[in-house]
């Protein structure tokens, strides 16, 4: 059984100077998460694309479950901001990581209309990974079956009809909005990346690829050299790998073991 060691957001220092902190454009970032790519993924890619001073922190699962990191819910990702001499400013949860670092590094736009829009896409697709967590990446074997026929022939059509709706809106360029890259392309990315990693995901993959334009949305992502040299690096492929280890275990494949 875990031992769950809990952090609070208040510390020694004044609101005002954890705020000068998360402005502070030499500050340094650690993320807190496990050795995988899934929720972390999107963060990271970020933190490459603006060429920030960043870092992985992999924990052992030892010391996870020993309590000996303490978070505010007792959940990963975390994210450190070190600046102003080196004090810290802790953060907590994946969505408000990734919209924090969003604007930071200028991917919510060029004003409020363009940052709301790009948030939206952001949520719903976040949604379509967050849902599919509990029913098909992680479920019992004896529902896993079902479980991936309803995402395959429901869940899925939906969200491609939806999104292709959306980007050939916008002109079928490989963005959500205008014409440069913001946070719901990367996302996006990262998400197809993640159901990649599942064992049925070269099915998954395959109905992803029969819309054009989601397909260029992630190809322009892949383009970015910032983001092209982090993905081609050995740190990052030992995460995918971990990835696929990990949901070899936990999802829906299309062997026999679907079989009730």
């Amino acid at each position: 059984m875990s031992t769950t060691a809990r952090q609070s957001f208040i510390g020694a220092t004044s609101s005002e100077e954890n705020a000068r902190i998360l402005a502070d454009p030499g500050a340094s970032y650690r993320l807190l998460y496990w050795d995988v790519a899934s929720v972390g993924a999107t963060s990271r890619d970020i933190l490459t694309y603006g060429k920030a001073r960043w870092s992985n922190r992999l924990p052992a699962d030892d010391e996870w479950q020993a309590g000996k990191l303490p978070t505010p819910f007792g959940v990963m990702p975390v994210l450190t901001v070190t600046g102003l001499g080196g004090k810290e400013v802790v953060m907590s949860e994946s969505i408000v990581i990734d919209h924090y670092l969003a604007k930071k590094f200028g991917l919510l736009g060029n004003n409020e209309w363009e940052e709301i829009t790009i948030k939206a896409f952001y949520s719903n697709i976040h949604y379509l990974r967050e849902r599919s967590f509990m029913c098909v990446t992680w479920t019992y074997a004896d529902k896993r079956k079902v479980a991936l026929e309803t995402f395959m022939t429901k869940t899925l059509p939906t969200f491609i009809a939806d999104h292709e709706f959306h980007l050939k809106a916008n002109g079928s360029n490989g963005h959500y909005v205008g014409d440069k890259l913001s946070l719901a392309d990367i996302h996006l990315a990262n998400v197809m990346d993640h159901f990649s990693h599942l064992p049925s995901g070269e099915a998954i993959t395959a109905e992803f690829k029969k819309c054009t334009e989601l397909w260029k949305v992630k190809e322009t992502v892949e383009q970015n050299p910032e983001i092209a040299a982090w993905r081609a690096t050995d740190e990052c492929k030992a995460l995918v790998k971990g990835s696929i280890y990990c949901y070899s275990h936990t999802a829906p494949s299309d062997g026999a073991d679907q079989e009730e």
